[in-house]
């Protein structure tokens, strides 16, 4: 079983997704999965990483297990939406709550991470604990600046069910523990990345929030640049 869980449950490329306007976007630039844990196999190894854990959670982990090499981003998100803190959320309304006020209360830390997207090396991991919620709204950012329809977004975000059980055990041995009964919240609720979505596209749309601010303009278009190419 060891050797077992020295595998990802949670990690993908989202190279292949198309835009609004016929680009695709590139394999090998962007990838997401839950926290590496040392030992791991890696089908592709990151050049740089964007860990979204909190400064607590790091105290109980330790050091990363790829800053030997690659650049480690440190850009904490929320404690909120630790697996082990998804206990005191006793529905999925509170779920798509907890989206929306990382959105709120967290921007700072996306137009951060903005700029890594547009300048560190690549490939990109981006990763929280489980590789869904915290990862799943910067992954759904960076997708939108590239001009990925929201449809596809969400059926990215809803690859993480594929191996939930997997997941939850790779948890386990990590020391983040769902307690019993709580189990579902772990699962994806498109609504919950929908809310997050909905806080970051209102008012003047996504871009003008973002630069509103603090991020660059070029790096909105150095981020769509990186991450798509013509479709042939």
């Amino acid at each position: 079983m060891t050797s077992v869980l020295r595998t990802f449950a949670n990690f993908r490329d989202v190279g292949g997704l198309t835009t609004a306007d016929g680009r695709v976007v590139r394999s090998g630039v962007l990838l997401r999965s839950e926290a590496p844990q040392p030992g791991d196999e890696l089908p592709t190894v990151p050049a740089s990483v964007i860990d979204l854990r909190s400064v607590k959670e790091l105290q109980r982990v330790g050091p990363h297990p790829l800053a030997d090499r690659a650049e480690v981003h440190h850009v904490p998100l929320s404690v909120q939406l630790a697996p082990e803190r998804l206990a005191g959320l006793p529905t999925e309304r509170e779920l798509a709550a907890g989206y929306e006020k990382i959105v709120r209360e967290s921007v700072d830390s996306l137009v951060r991470i903005v700029g890594i997207l547009a300048h560190a090396p690549g490939p990109i991991l981006v990763h929280c604990a489980a590789g869904k919620d915290r990862t799943g709204i910067v992954i759904g950012m960076a997708l939108r600046l590239a001009g990925v329809p929201r449809d596809q977004v969400l059926a990215d975000y809803r690859r993480t069910d594929d191996n939930i059980e997997f997941l939850l055990a790779r948890l386990d041995a990590a020391g983040s523990r769902l307690p019993p009964g709580s189990q579902h919240l772990l699962a994806v609720d498109p609504d919950a990345l929908t809310a997050g979505l909905d806080a970051l596209e209102s008012g003047a749309g996504l871009r003008p929030h973002l630069v509103a601010h603090g991020a660059p303009e070029a790096d909105l278009d150095a981020v769509a640049t990186r991450l798509t190419r013509p479709s042939s």
